[in-house]
């Protein structure tokens, strides 16, 4: 764990303000993280001189498909396959503390969210329910009735859960969203938020106090769309059709655009203040001709984009200005198959 001495953490939801703000912000200190699934590594890479630093994700052998930060100390990497989530704790020391919390056996662990009392929620794809494990205590408590979850969002003291209709694993209907207390586990009232797209497999909370759900659709229809839902009226507001074949995980830019990775399309692009769509299926962005798997933001805005390649050698890092521009500064190796990220910072 060594190796992961330059790394502290800051939660990427933070990144706000407007193009006059990103002009004064620095990147100084920051690191990018990404979570290599093939390789079952975390690259962590500077963003000051883009050195790359390689850790084997804990616990030995486990496999990892997400990752989420809490505050400037923890990053949360939960294991599909070993029922654990490893925690890398910066607080005390520039040579992170490795603990694991537990995750119900079989998992199948997906999305995860970090709330500000150190308690995080998990969607057990595998057992159909979804998880609240407190680090302080280890104590898990489980809630069933969820359908393939696939995504939480923690917002306004609720919890939003994703889930999918399938039909011999193909998805058979439209998704919806399970929300619960963020306090107690209880269902809300409405308990649900029906959604118009189907396999809504990604989420996320924008500044503008709005989630972002990223349903991909059906595999080979090109139905992909993003659904804008209100926490506060539990209800989904605008549906942004035309992302194309199986969207990716998005994040939201400061200058307001939702950017969401596309493995065909390579990045596609929402402007959130106006509701329109201003990269589509077939106007992506494709830095070094290649789609995107997954994405990260520094403080200045710059993005940073993961193209996996075909998963049998490293991946590459595009290095890209802030929008509208999107130059492709650099280009970095990382680990096999990147498939999440997260944005760090250095104490």
């Amino acid at each position: 764990m060594r190796a992961a001495a330059s790394a502290s953490l800051l939660l990427a939801a933070a990144l706000s303000g407007c193009s006059d703000a990103l002009e004064q912000s620095t990147a100084a200190g920051q690191v990018v993280v990404a979570v290599n699934t093939v390789s079952r590594t975390l690259s962590l890479v500077s963003v000051d001189d883009r050195s790359v630093v390689t850790t084997p994700i804990a616990p030995p052998g486990a496999t990892a498909r997400t990752a989420a930060v809490l505050d400037l100390s923890l990053l949360a990497v939960p294991a599909v396959d070993s029922g654990a989530i490893a925690v890398y704790d910066f607080t005390m020391e520039r040579v992170p503390d490795l603990s694991y919390r537990p995750l119900p056996a079989g998992s199948g662990a997906g999305g995860i969210a970090i709330t500000k009392d150190s308690v995080a929620w998990v969607a057990n794809t595998a057992l159909n329910s979804v998880s609240r494990i407190d680090f302080r205590t280890n104590a898990v408590t489980t809630y069933p009735g969820e359908a393939y979850p696939q995504a939480v969002v923690v917002v306004q003291g609720r919890v939003f859960v994703t889930n999918t209709s399938l039909s011999a694993g193909v998805p058979s209907g439209p998704a919806w969203i399970r929300v619960r207390s963020q306090e107690t586990g209880a269902l809300a009232s409405p308990d649900s938020i029906p959604l118009t797209g189907s396999n809504a497999r990604y989420a996320v909370a924008g500044e503008d106090g709005l989630v972002y759900v990223v349903e991909a659709g059906t595999p080979g229809r090109g139905d992909g769309k993003v659904s804008i839902v209100d926490p506060a009226s539990l209800a989904e507001l605008v549906v942004m059709n035309g992302l194309g074949e199986s969207p990716g995980p998005a994040v939201y830019h400061p200058t307001g655009r939702l950017l969401v990775a596309s493995q065909t399309e390579g990045i596609l692009e929402i402007d959130t203040s106006r509701r329109k769509l201003l990269r589509g299926a077939g106007q992506g962005l494709k830095p070094g001709g290649a789609g995107i798997a997954a994405l990260a933001l520094d403080e200045t805005g710059r993005v940073y984009a993961f193209d996996q390649g075909n998963c049998t050698g490293p991946g590459t890092l595009h290095v890209l200005s802030p929008p509208p521009e999107y130059h492709d500064d650099q280009q970095i190796p990382v680990g096999i198959c990147p498939a999440a990220a997260a944005t760090t910072l250095v104490p």
